[in-house]
């Protein structure tokens, strides 16, 4: 399939889109529009950014269309050898996983905005960008003359990019790939530090899978002038969304950056390339039910930060402060004694991305942290320090990933029962599928690394909480510590 695609109406936030299909000489054909992206399992329903379809002969002349769901078209393509079809997108949503045009920015997730031929989704698409020519283009994707090749939808679905005359670009070679920083928005004021820390962190990660399985890497970092914070992961790059851009200065906000970007790049493995089976491969069409998103979102949240600490960026004081603030979650949310977090995850589709009724579910991200903290200092103490989670982590990756399929339940539960002596029944009854038993594992798990939870609660009934080491530490509680805070 051949796209056109430019911006048409940069005030009203409007791209034209133009598509040539060859008919392949049948009657007629469907043409999909996705109804959610991975990276945020709700349905998204992005045809309501559709308006004036239209599909014609390559001469000119319209022919009848219907459409037979809510994102899905019916054309008839009789005695046609191609067809065009156009149609204009609503692209005004300056977050990670959307897509935003105005006078001198193109940034299009393709997932929100472009079609397939329903049982043609391998078929290869060429995307021709109607931009100036002093535009750059930012994209994992192979590209030249303001062209864009994809194999196949999904690789296209998964490839977000950025063009526009205002790009800032960094890059340095790690081993054999090639790391790039594409900032837009604002000047990046931190270069060389993003990069030794970058650095740092990239080296942590990839001692865990054992591999980099990539030639470029590409951050894309969208700075906002508002107070925002969002990042979403792609096979070959990432899109991170932050701001205000005037703090960027801040050791706060530097802080936070570090911490989402190391979240989205340990994607890279954990869901991007192994994922659950219910997602092998991914149906754009409808609802990917799945329980293990305290696998793919909640150890990528327990990992993300954790390797700013085994990896010397962060000190303990800073990972502290940051795992208090996702236990200020955990505690203000009464959910916690009514859903379990597997539960929770199958409920993403329907109201996992808005408070809803209180009380009622979890977090993958926070409750699937906890359980990945506890299963990981389990590891360490069932094994006197010789296995944790990254070897859990590894074998997933090889098992499932580098033997071309998905993962489930039962291999996540066999693998880490197989690392050592630690008898996992109960952990997968009372936190995976349970619920109300946290403090029964994680009051405990802090206590064996030499660590207290300390709680206060205001006049409104808000807890806040706070991670100290205990002033005397046993032999045993300071080797674990150490354990768990090394890159072994």
């Amino acid at each position: 399939m051949k796209y056109k695609v430019g911006i048409s109406n940069p005030k009203d936030h409007f791209i034209l889109l133009e598509a040539k299909i060859k008919t392949q000489n049948i009657a007629s054909l469907e043409l999909q529009l996705p109804a959610w992206r991975p990276g945020r399992y709700e349905l998204a329903n992005y045809a309501k950014n559709v308006r004036c379809f239209v599909v014609t002969n390559k001469e000119g002349k319209e022919l009848p269309f219907q459409k037979i769901s809510k994102d899905r078209w019916l054309v008839r393509t009789e005695n046609h050898e191609e067809i065009v079809v156009c149609y204009e997108y609503y692209a005004n949503q300056a977050d990670a996983g959307a897509s935003y045009v105005s006078e001198e920015l193109m940034y299009l997730n393709p997932v929100n905005c472009f079609m397939y031929v329903v049982g043609r989704e391998m078929d290869s698409f060429e995307i021709s960008l109607n931009i100036p020519d002093d535009w750059q283009i930012a994209c994992q994707l192979a590209h030249a003359h303001k062209t864009i090749q994809a194999k196949n939808f999904d690789e296209l679905a998964d490839s977000p990019f950025f063009a526009s005359p205002n790009l800032q670009h960094h890059s340095f070679v790690w081993q054999e790939a090639t790391i790039h920083f594409w900032f837009q928005g604002a000047e990046w004021p931190q270069m060389e530090r993003l990069e030794k820390d970058t650095r740092l962190y990239l080296d942590a990660q990839v001692k865990i899978f054992g591999d980099l399985p990539l030639k470029d890497y590409h951050f894309l970092y969208l700075l906002l002038p508002n107070t925002f914070r969002h990042g979403v992961e792609h096979a070959d790059s990432t899109v991170i969304a932050m701001g205000p851009a005037s703090l960027a200065i801040e050791e706060e906000f530097y802080n936070d950056f570090l911490a989402i970007s190391s979240h989205e790049l340990f994607h890279l493995w954990n869901i991007k390339r192994m994922r659950p089976k219910e997602m092998w491969p991914y149906d754009f069409t409808k609802e990917n039910y799945s329980q293990l998103g305290f696998v793919y979102e909640g150890i990528t949240t327990y990992y993300g930060d954790l390797m700013l600490l085994r990896a010397g960026v962060w000190s303990f004081e800073q990972y502290a402060s940051s795992l208090a603030s996702d236990l200020d979650r955990h505690y203000n949310n009464s959910g916690r004694n009514n859903y379990s977090v597997a539960a929770s995850s199958f409920d993403t589709w329907l109201d996992g991305y808005t408070p809803g009724v209180k009380g009622r579910k979890v977090s993958i991200y926070i409750e699937g942290l906890i359980a990945a903290l506890v299963a990981d200092v389990a590891l360490l103490e069932h094994s006197s320090g010789l296995l944790r989670l990254d070897q859990v982590m590894r074998k997933m990756y090889q098992s499932s990933y580098l033997e071309g399929k998905g993962y489930d339940e039962v291999l996540y539960k066999s693998i880490l029962q197989g690392m050592s002596a630690w008898r996992v029944d109960d952990y997968f009854k009372d936190l995976i599928h349970g619920k109300g038993k946290w403090d029964a594992y994680l009051l405990p798990t802090l206590e064996k690394l030499g660590m207290a939870l300390i709680q206060t609660t205001d006049d409104e009934g808000i807890v806040r909480c706070k991670i100290v080491k205990l002033a005397q530490s046993t032999p045993e509680q300071s080797r674990l510590f150490d354990y768990w805070t090394k890159c072994h």
